[in-house]
C-alpha cells in the first residue's frame, strides 16, 4: 500500500508523469549516428535526456605506459554540459556521478569490445550529455554503441540499455 501511494505521488491527477507519459508508458527514442567528423559518433535522445557519444580510434595510444602490446587500451569520459540537468556545474570540473557513469561505461564495454584486435592501440569513448531529464547511463549506453558501430570498431555484440 505505501509503495502505491509514494508511485503516485510523482504522477498528476491526471495520471502523467512530468514529462507527459502515462505511468506504464516508455521513453520516446531517436537516434542518429554520424552527427560528427569523427572515427564514430551518435546522437540519443530517450524521452527528454539527450546525449552525444564520439569515438576516436583505434590509434596510436597517448602513453606507452598505459598501452598493452596485446591489446587496445580502453577510456572514457562523460561531461554533463552546465545546464544539462536543470543545475549549474562549473564547466571544466568533474563531479563523482560523471566519474561514475564514465567508469560504468567502460566497464561494459570493455568485455563487449574486441580489444586483441587493436594491439598497441587505443580507443577513446568520449559521452556529452546535452540534456539530462532521468535515464542518463541507458541513453549513454546507447549512444556508446551506436556511435562504435559507426565507427567500425569490432564488437562480440550489441549492449542497449533502457530504464
Amino acid at each position: 500500500m505505501a509503495l502505491a501511494t509514494r508511485h503516485s505521488e510523482y504522477l498528476s491527477p491526471e495520471g502523467l508523469r512530468g514529462d507527459g507519459r502515462r505511468a506504464a508508458e516508455v521513453r520516446r527514442l531517436r537516434c542518429r549516428i554520424g552527427v560528427l567528423q569523427e572515427d564514430g559518433s551518435a546522437y540519443v535522445e530517450q524521452g527528454n535526456t539527450t546525449v552525444i557519444a564520439c569515438i576516436s580510434g583505434p590509434r596510436e595510444a597517448r602513453r606507452r605506459a598505459g598501452a598493452s602490446h596485446d591489446k587496445a587500451l580502453l577510456t572514457c569520459e562523460f561531461e554533463a554540459l552546465p545546464f544539462a540537468t536543470g543545475q549549474f556545474k562549473q564547466p571544466g570540473r568533474t563531479d563523482r556521478n560523471s566519474t561514475e557513469i564514465a567508469s560504468a561505461v567502460r566497464r561494459i564495454f570493455e568485455p563487449v569490445i574486441q580489444v586483441q584486435l587493436y594491439p598497441r592501440t587505443q580507443i577513446d569513448i568520449r559521452l556529452t550529455l546535452l540534456q539530462g531529464d532521468g535515464g542518463i547511463s541507458a541513453a549513454c549506453i546507447n549512444a556508446t554503441t551506436l556511435a562504435l558501430i559507426d565507427a567500425g570498431i569490432a564488437m562480440q555484440d550489441f549492449v542497449t540499455a533502457c530504464s
